[in-house]
């Protein structure tokens, strides 16, 4: 590791992210505090999955380069960034910069014990596949995958097995023409200048697994009605949970501590706790319409991970709907949450006749 590497990789998994993610809160006009870093990180993150998902999957179609989907997305994230910038200007006209603030509390002796606790765990899960070797046998096709696209400036045009032209009517890669993610690592590798494995192996780790306990802290803060202690001790239980569950390679342990450099356990890990996040936030009488919309960007950013997510989302958008629907009986709330899934449609569709 050294400095310049930590530095990019700062900026693209976590202020990046967050500054994307301000656009956001804004539009929530969450309280100033905690929450709103929290949600901008989440949220911005998979913007920014469902954005290079939207440029990706036509340009792999067209057998387009890496160097011009990098350029189109960074574009798109420049575009965001601009909008983040001009709501905060308005903000600063406003007088208004600091918003509302979250009331301030007392902390009691255990929340910080406990708190301190989470930390600690949190921070050991990710130094250790960040400092350690650790591998796992779908490897050697993603980051064959990424270094074939860094160095010959391709998209999935070479096979990851035998170096030769992709037959995609062979084979299990055909899923990642709907589900890039080894590209958008490989924009990630190409932007940071740094190679493929490393960055797989090393620095996304890390923070991978920090913004999935992200997730976790939100959902942990409203099962526990914003009590900090309960939420702190909820965060020590999912660390041991996770240190203690690799009892085989499907464990959800196994996808965040293992794997997580894998679409498939960004998947799991991060993007499908976050849907069940959002349908709390949803099952309100009087919610927020704007997270109907996040909910249309983080269901194109599942089909960027994987199969899996073009496949599940749905399922949970059906459920979700169907729950509902029984409670608030309010018809145009239902179908707007069904065709969130209209995305993972068509790419499954696409995957389908392709």
């Amino acid at each position: 590791m050294n400095c310049r590497d930590i530095l990019y990789t700062t900026v693209l998994f976590v202020l990046l992210p967050m500054w994307i993610g301000y656009l956001w809160v804004e539009l929530l006009k969450l309280k100033d505090g905690w929450s709103r870093l929290v949600h901008a990180w989440v949220m911005g993150f998979a913007t920014m999955l469902a954005v290079a998902q939207v440029i990706l999957v036509p340009l792999v179609a067209l057998k387009a380069t890496l160097t011009l989907a990098m350029i189109l997305w960074q574009t798109a994230l420049s575009a965001l960034s601009v909008c983040s910038f001009f709501l905060l200007l308005r903000r600063l006209k406003s007088g208004k910069l600091f918003g509302r603030r979250a009331e301030k509390k007392k902390w009691q002796t255990w929340s910080i014990v406990f708190g301190v606790l989470a930390a600690v765990m949190i921070l050991i899960q990710a130094y250790i596949p960040a400092r350690y070797e650790h591998g796992d046998d779908d490897d050697a096709r993603f980051i064959a995958e990424e270094v074939s696209a860094v160095v010959h400036d391709t998209m999935y045009i070479d096979d990851p097995i035998a170096g030769e032209l992709m037959y995609w009517n062979q084979g299990e890669v055909k899923k990642d023409l709907t589900s890039p993610w080894a590209m958008y690592m490989a924009m990630c590798a190409r932007i940071s200048d740094i190679p493929p494995a490393v960055l797989s192996h090393t620095y996304a780790p890390f923070f991978l697994i920090l913004l999935c306990y992200a997730v976790y802290l939100l959902i942990g803060h409203v099962l526990m009605r914003g009590d900090w202690e309960k939420t702190f001790l909820f965060l020590v239980f999912l660390s041991v949970v996770h240190l203690w569950g690799y009892t085989s390679t499907h464990t959800l342990a196994s996808m965040l501590l293992l794997r997580i450099w894998q679409g498939k356990a960004v998947c799991a890990s991060f993007m499908i706790p976050l849907f069940f996040y959002l349908m709390y936030r949803l099952m309100h009488r009087e919610y927020h319409k704007v997270w109907l919309g996040f909910l249309y960007v983080a269901a194109t950013g599942a089909c960027l991970l994987s199969g899996i997510g073009i496949i599940t989302v749905p399922v949970i958008l059906l459920l979700y709907g169907i729950v509902d629907f029984v409670v608030y009986r309010d018809r145009k709330k239902t179908v707007t949450i069904l065709m969130a899934a209209v995305p993972n449609a068509a790419f499954l569709l696409y995957y389908l006749i392709r």
